[in-house]
């Protein structure tokens, strides 16, 4: 065989072998970025689910921090916790689809923003109430401090008008009385002689007083600080008190001014003593005046 020929083989198996070399290169090389390819892909997915997997517990998080008084929603949330409990152990099986881990996030993320939604529904009709009701509150104790100023002033007013109906007596004329054979009345001023004292005043003209029979009682209080008796008298209250009263005198008032005279006998056997002698009238159970006289 000559040389030709065998150059010829030589030179046809060195092609086969480069294009053979060619080919394991280019498939090594194709297998190689293949592996980078899944390498970075499997990454990809792993930080992928770390993040599912972070998000879900932020959620969780976020869930436990709502303030929620209402008890069916409040279900719900425990019920969303329940399955994003469960969901956090599918995103920790490696084999489970991360398809299906992010369907199953978003279907978890939708749920949530609802229920803030509602939440924050819910906490703005409460607050709307308990402003509504703190102000109905509010009105509430107005209108009963109203009431009661109302029914102060009108107290008021009728104290105002029990007060201003009291009668008045002034202009007050006093003086020891004795009496002659002939039956006539003199005044005087001596102990000794006094056989009764007469007391004469003015009930005071009052429109606001109701008009009709008036009962006067006096008390006439002597000089040792002693109601005086006698056949007309009796006990009386007065704010409440008791007290003594010497003579009683009943007067017709119509409202003007009337003259009244009082005349006070003492019990047999009394003797008037030298010293003032205090006189007190009183109607409705009110002094309505007052004044002295003078024995010697």
């Amino acid at each position: 065989m000559s040389n030709k020929v065998y150059i010829g083989i030589i030179a046809a198996l060195l092609a086969v072998v480069c294009f053979m070399a060619y080919s394991l290169n280019k498939k090594d090389k194709e297998m190689h970025e293949r592996i980078i390819y899944m390498n970075a892909e499997n990454g990809k997915i792993i930080d992928e689910r770390d993040g599912i997997e972070m998000e879900l517990e932020a959620m969780k998080m976020s869930y436990d921090t709502m303030s929620v008084d209402n008890s069916d929603m409040r279900a719900k949330i425990d019920a969303q916790i329940a399955e994003i409990s469960s969901l956090q152990k599918k995103v920790k099986n490696r084999d489970y689809d991360i398809t299906k881990l992010r369907a199953e996030a978003e279907t978890l993320r939708s749920i949530m923003k609802n229920y803030i939604h509602q939440i924050d529904s819910l906490n703005t009709a409460n607050q709307r109430l308990t402003i509504e009701r703190d102000n109905e509150a509010t009105r509430a104790n107005q209108a009963e401090s109203d009431l009661k100023n109302t029914q102060g002033e009108l107290n008021t007013t009728k104290e105002m008008v029990k007060q201003g109906s009291i009668l008045a007596a002034g202009e007050f004329v006093n003086s020891g009385i004795f009496e002659r054979n002939s039956g006539k009345q003199v005044e005087t001023d001596r102990a000794n002689k006094t056989e009764m004292i007469k007391s004469c005043f003015k009930i005071r003209k009052n429109t606001i007083a109701k008009p009709g029979n008036k009962t006067l009682l006096v008390s006439v209080i002597g000089p040792d600080g002693a109601t005086l008796s006698g056949k007309g008298s009796g006990k009386t209250s007065v704010g409440g008190t008791d007290m003594n009263y010497s003579v009683s005198r009943e007067v017709d008032y119509q409202g003007n001014d009337v003259d009244v005279c009082v005349y006070y006998t003492a019990n047999a056997g009394y003797e008037f003593k030298k010293g003032n002698y205090k006189i007190n009238i009183y109607e409705g159970g009110a002094m309505i005046g007052s004044s002295t006289v003078a024995l010697k």
